[in-house]
């Protein structure tokens, strides 16, 4: 979200009145204000985002913060989501598998990546992007385990050498609160400027 300054509280007729009467209180209102409405637009980000794409809350929630508070110096408050691509087991992707005809010292499967005795990888299934969409299967895709992490992951091929491969991702929750994020600010204005005029009429 752009910074809740960008819709300034002190636009707001009855809270501009307040700022003129009583700039102290009211800085210290609006900077309570401001962090709880920044709060509850997280919230509420949170939700709209997992409404359009098919990732869970724990993942949402880590990814989308309120990454600036305001203060009385810099009445500024700043939802941010990372917006570093999603690999697709976030979305549900799984190993394909099919019966395999290889010969029975090959037919043990592959218990690293969950694949039974007697079959084989044939790509990928299970991918929905979308919250209300169908999942896909993806056929001309193997699977790799990540550095770092462990993690089995589909990639696709871009050429013949043996690290010619991308891992594949899909929409990151800075995509999707982008999509998102003007329908969720006129809720996160109002929550503000009610909680200012709650604040400001108890430090008065």
């Amino acid at each position: 979200m752009r910074s809740i300054k960008d819709r300034d509280l002190r636009a707001l007729a009855d809270i501009e009145k307040a700022f003129l009467a009583a700039p102290a209180t009211a800085a210290k209102a609006a900077v309570l204000a401001l962090n709880d409405a920044a709060r509850r637009g997280r919230t509420l980000g949170s939700k709209a985002i997992r409404e359009q794409v098919a990732l869970k809350a724990d993942y949402v929630n880590q990814q989308l913060t309120v990454s600036k508070l305001a203060k009385e110096s810099s009445l500024e408050a700043r939802i941010s989501a990372n917006p570093r691509p999603v690999l697709l087991t976030r979305y549900g992707a799984q190993i394909r598998t099919e019966p395999t005809r290889s010969e029975r010292a090959r037919l043990k499967g592959d218990p690293s990546r969950g694949i039974a005795a007697g079959r084989k990888a044939v790509g990928t299934k299970g991918v929905k992007v979308k919250r209300g969409g169908t999942s896909h299967v993806l056929r001309n895709t193997f699977w790799v385990r990540l550095r770092g992490t462990n993690r089995w992951e589909p990639a696709e091929r871009t050429g013949p050498g043996r690290s010619d491969y991308r891992v594949l991702h899909s929409t990151s929750v800075d995509q999707a609160w982008r999509s998102v994020r003007a329908d969720v600010e006129p809720q996160v204005m109002e929550r503000a400027a009610s909680e200012f005029t709650r604040q400001f009429l108890r430090l008065s």
